[in-house]
């Protein structure tokens, strides 16, 4: 349940913390892939995850290019390490 709670947070702090161009970059489509898996096995329901790739895309076209394949990058990295 503990991990649960923590994987909640993380997903929201990774969601707000993301940014980009009109345009997401590839490492944001990875780590956008890698946050989709985590959400559904944390159990999310698809209105969930639709809800929260929409924040994830405005978050990421809130940022220049390079800050958001920067933070992608570290985003990946680290629910990678969530995942396993």
């Amino acid at each position: 349940m503990n991990m649960n709670k923590l994987t909640s947070c993380l997903i929201a702090c990774c969601i707000l913390s993301l940014s980009a161009c009109s345009q997401i970059p590839k490492e944001c489509e990875e780590s956008w892939d890698k946050l989709e898996a985590l959400s559904k096995q944390m159990g999310l329901n698809e209105e969930q995850i639709k809800e929260q790739k929409k924040q994830f895309e405005e978050s990421i076209k809130k940022q220049s290019k390079e800050q958001a394949i920067q933070m992608c990058q570290t985003q990946s990295t680290f629910l990678g390490l969530v995942g396993k």
